[in-house]
């Protein structure tokens, strides 16, 4: 029997597959252990920002108190007062010849109206109401087809303001009280059917954060109209704002 010679060599410590350097297998799992410590590292810092921006949220807004002169004063909510939160309330609350203004607006809009204008200023009248004023209005304006009706009469109609009266301001409210005089005519010069009548508006306004669409921060959210006796003398046209003071 011939004799064999058998020659074993020992890799156990090497697991790279032959004629690979160990080192590069070696460096390889290093970066390896390195991305899951950096995206676990990334993840939590994610997760405590994510949990500092819901406490900032939700904190109290600050105040800040801003001069004349536009300096700008930060008060904290915790030293904020109710007398302090009610000084800027009254503050930042609409003028008084700001209501006035949008007051007027509105009723001419809403009551003065001419057929050939009727499809643009309606609309325009109940953007300034609230939403569900707005919705009722409008609910009832499309059962009677006013819009139609006064758009076929070729009407126009003149509106002479009495008074403006500023009666009360609650907080987010305020109460207007106004007399005029509506005039209505054929939209041609000459023709008949004039007519002249005078009505009192007790309108509810509501404040609202100002916006490009409503700049003065007021709504229309109640109104009332109530008809009143025609006079031969037209009253003399004034706005009267609260406490007697009166606004142009």
């Amino acid at each position: 029997m011939e004799g064999k010679t058998v020659i074993r060599t020992d890799r156990r410590g090497s697991r790279a597959p032959p004629g690979s350097p160990p080192a590069i297998w070696a460096a390889f799992a290093a970066q390896g252990r390195w991305k899951s410590w950096t995206i676990a590292g990334l993840l939590g810092l994610v997760s405590l920002q994510s949990l500092a921006i819901a406490r900032l949220v939700s904190q109290p807004p600050e105040v800040v108190l801003v001069s004349a002169a536009g300096d700008a004063t930060p008060v904290g909510r915790s030293v904020a007062t109710d007398a302090l939160l009610k000084f800027l309330a009254d503050r930042t609350r609409p003028p008084d010849v700001a209501v006035v203004r949008f007051t007027r607006d509105f009723l001419h809009l809403a009551l003065g109206v001419n057929s050939s204008t009727v499809d643009a200023a309606w609309p325009a009248a109940l953007a300034m109401m609230a939403p569900e004023l707005r919705a009722r209005l409008e609910r009832e304006a499309a059962e009677k087809h006013l819009v139609e009706a006064w758009r076929l009469a070729q009407r126009k109609t003149e509106l002479t303001f009495e008074e403006i009266v500023l009666e009360e301001r609650p907080p987010g409210l305020v109460a207007i009280r106004a007399r005029l005089t509506r005039r209505t005519g054929p939209l041609v010069e000459g023709a008949a059917g004039s007519s002249t009548d005078r009505v009192q508006v007790d309108l509810v306004a509501r404040t609202t954060a100002p916006t490009i669409e409503r700049p003065d921060g007021l709504e229309v959210a109640e109104w009332r109209l109530t008809p009143l006796p025609v006079t031969d003398t037209p009253p003399t046209p004034r706005a009267k704002a609260e406490g007697g003071a009166h606004a142009p």
